[in-house]
């Protein structure tokens, strides 16, 4: 009985879900049609120091929505690393920020990049194994000789 009721909740989310993102889509057709202004605006204030940052909040905010659609029609680790990657560029271009601030959100953005290369994708009901992860970096800390080089074509340790 409750895995039942389990399974309506969990297909009532997936509709509410999608509803969501024909209201995100309609923002979006609302947002897209006014850059028209804002490339007006700014082609207008073009000599101004903030008109082209004004210009590119508005095109990121626009970005950063598809983006958010697609993560709600196709929730998977993949697409939401990449919102997170296109909001901190986001943060790091418009907003003013410290050269510290920059040193974080280019590690940041180093680090997502290197979890999407890296991890592998994952599918409902597939376990996926850590050991995938952290291997370029045992394969290169290790020595060729070493005992614990991991096996990728076996899936074991040599030291097993």
């Amino acid at each position: 009985m409750w895995d039942k009721l389990r399974k309506v909740f969990y297909e009532a989310s997936e509709i509410m879900e999608l509803f969501m993102a024909g209201a995100v889509v309609l923002g979006l057709l609302i947002a897209a049609i006014t850059l028209w202004p804002e490339l007006i605006r700014y082609w207008e204030h073009r000599m101004e120091v903030g008109a082209f940052s004004e210009y590119l909040d508005a095109v990121f905010n626009v970005v950063i929505g598809i983006e958010f659609i697609k993560m709600l029609c196709k929730p998977n680790s993949a697409n939401i690393i990449e919102v997170l990657i296109f909001l901190i560029a986001r943060h790091m271009i418009v907003t003013a920020t410290t050269p510290f601030e920059d040193l974080l959100s280019v590690i940041s953005i180093g680090v997502l990049f290197y979890f999407r290369r890296f991890m592998p994708a994952t599918r409902q009901g597939h376990d996926t194994p850590v050991s995938k992860l952290v291997h370029p970096f045992k394969s290169s800390a290790q020595g060729p000789g070493s005992e614990e080089t991991l096996h990728t074509e076996s899936g074991t340790h040599s030291g097993e």
